[in-house]
């Protein structure tokens, strides 16, 4: 029998992944993360995720919903009929939320559904969507990207998987007065009790301009000024 031997993909060098810089924001509910990641896109040159862009496009399928609904900071917390357990498409879905207590038929904010959608989906492996933006960031990596703004860490899985990547990662906690209050069925969930350790702290009071400033003189973004004028930038 001839035997057919398939060449596997040569892993990337460690030196060619430590010349990947990845900055992770976390921070509570409109901390002003996705703000201070647009900067980073806008004057440095980085290309942006969220772990949470896999979790709305399967929300947005399961309960066939537009995936505006589950971005629009403003309605978050609001119930929505249309976010009713059982209106989800996936019938483990409904099992698994009626085997828990949930009732089927109560409108749901978009916060609840994420928050139960990906409980669901990583009860049997925890890094599922850490693992859908880390292969995003390889496959952007492999083509010449070098530069990635993580918006939404919120969990210790998260990291883990972006240190597995072998990059220069740095984790970036935002504050803000201005954070947005939750409602009483998703202030308590799991996700939002998890402590992050950081790096560094960034202030947002609100102003565009001085949120700005502070990302640029974050120590990680500092030496990336120079070549992103070189290169012909905004920065």
């Amino acid at each position: 029998m001839n035997r057919v031997y398939i060449e596997s993909p040569r892993p990337a060098s460690s030196s060619s992944q430590r010349s990947i810089i990845v900055i992770a924001f976390t921070g509570k509910t409109g901390a002003g993360k996705d703000s201070a990641a647009a900067v980073l896109v806008n004057r440095c040159q980085f290309e942006s995720i969220a772990f949470a862009d896999g979790l709305r496009r399967e929300i947005a399928a399961a309960w066939r919903i537009d995936e505006r609904m589950l971005d629009h900071r403003p309605t978050k917390e609001w119930a929505i009929p249309a976010l009713a357990v059982g209106m989800c498409s996936d019938p483990a879905f409904i099992s698994w939320c009626f085997d828990a207590g949930e009732s089927l038929h109560e409108p749901r904010s978009p916060r609840w559904a994420m928050q139960h959608w990906a409980d669901f989906r990583r009860r049997y492996r925890p890094s599922y969507y850490a693992d859908i933006a880390t292969r995003w960031i390889a496959r952007k990596a492999a083509v010449g990207f070098r530069r990635f703004a993580i918006t939404d860490l919120r969990d210790p899985v998260e990291v883990t998987a972006l240190r597995a990547l072998g990059v220069q990662l740095s984790v970036v906690r935002v504050h803000s007065p201005n954070a947005t209050p939750l409602s009483a069925d998703t202030a308590h969930h799991s996700s939002e009790r998890h402590q992050i350790t950081v790096d560094f702290d960034l202030r947002n009071d609100g102003s565009l301009e001085a949120l700005c400033e502070n990302v640029l003189s974050l120590p990680p973004v500092t030496p990336l000024l120079a070549s992103c004028r070189q290169q012909g930038t905004h920065a």
